[in-house]
């Protein structure tokens, strides 16, 4: 029985992790900002300790390791809610959780869900962990910072962190398909950027994986073993519901609608992630090893939509 904490225990990620520890028998410290969230709430039936708290504010967050063995961060906001709000988060977020770990004496492994951002817009070229990041984005600059706020504790401290640069996750209740088929993904660019994805029962078997054989100061690139192109998949979607080909626009028409520039990027940027050394390092079997196995199980073939 090990003592995990999850910051971000009420996230899509964060809540099935504590799902599956618990089930599992480990005891588990959630990280959250209400009690009252109905995912908390179930959560909390099933043994999870709440902690009400906030990254960015040390003091609601004293003594929050004591006794943890295993923290994960999967703390995460959206583009949109601006850089000073995403800087005091990921940075500050990350230096207030270690200097608890730290403290605490007890943790042995400290996980942190970083992203691809960092990477930039990479083209056609293959994206392993060695290959030098260049963020082109606002998100992208602040998580290389935290980055390297997070490395800098593993070389001064002997910090036992791990980084996991996470793909986009998808699954039940995230499911790509539907924001496909209901029009709300557009395609801005050419399209042929590509698009790196992790189911999250994957996702999952990662983390723990992580937390048991991963490497202490290494990063690891988490996605599935094919990533593909943005115009591919919303393509293929769509001709499997019967829809019409997709349109693409400039970039700068959602620049002048408003949208952030990181959102922008996110959704230009290519980024073809090599998981090799997540394979490797972490045995990992991949229950899904590309969206396309995703799509032909919610959109079967024979089930394709006439028009």
């Amino acid at each position: 029985m090990t003592n995990y904490l999850i910051a971000g225990a009420a996230g899509y990620i964060g809540s099935r992790l504590a799902a599956r520890l618990l089930a599992a028998g480990h005891r588990v410290r959630g990280l959250v900002s209400s009690a009252e969230d109905p995912i908390v709430e179930r959560l909390t039936a099933r043994g999870m300790a709440v902690w009400i708290g906030d990254l960015t504010r040390p003091e609601t967050i004293d003594g929050i390791t004591d006794d943890i063995e295993v923290v994960f961060n999967l703390t995460n906001r959206m583009p949109i809610d601006g850089s000073a709000i995403l800087r005091s988060l990921y940075i500050d977020g990350n230096q207030h959780l270690i200097a608890m770990s730290v403290r605490a004496r007890t943790v042995r492994t400290y996980l942190w869900a970083s992203g691809i951002a960092p990477y930039g817009d990479q083209g056609e070229s293959w994206v392993d962990e060695d290959s030098p990041i260049a963020p082109s984005y606002p998100l992208g600059t602040i998580l290389a910072t935290a980055e390297q706020t997070v490395l800098q504790a593993v070389r001064a401290y002997r910090f036992p962190a791990i980084i996991l640069r996470m793909a986009t996750v998808y699954g039940p209740d995230r499911d790509p398909l539907e924001a496909i088929a209901s029009g709300q993904l557009t395609i801005y660019g050419n399209g042929r950027n590509f698009v790196p994805h992790i189911h999250i029962d994957d996702a999952l078997e990662v983390l723990v994986r992580a937390a048991e054989v991963g490497q202490i100061g290494a990063i690891y690139n988490v996605g599935d073993d094919e990533p593909l192109r943005l115009i591919e998949i919303v393509s293929e979607v769509r001709r499997r519901l019967g829809m019409l080909p997709p349109r693409t626009f400039d970039p700068s028409i959602g620049i002048r609608a408003g949208l952030d520039r990181s959102v922008i990027g996110a959704l230009t940027s290519s980024v073809r992630l090599s998981n090799a050394r997540m394979r490797h390092d972490l045995g990992i079997d991949l229950r899904y090893p590309s969206l396309r196995y995703w799509i032909d199980e919610r959109l079967p073939l024979e089930l394709e939509v006439s028009v």
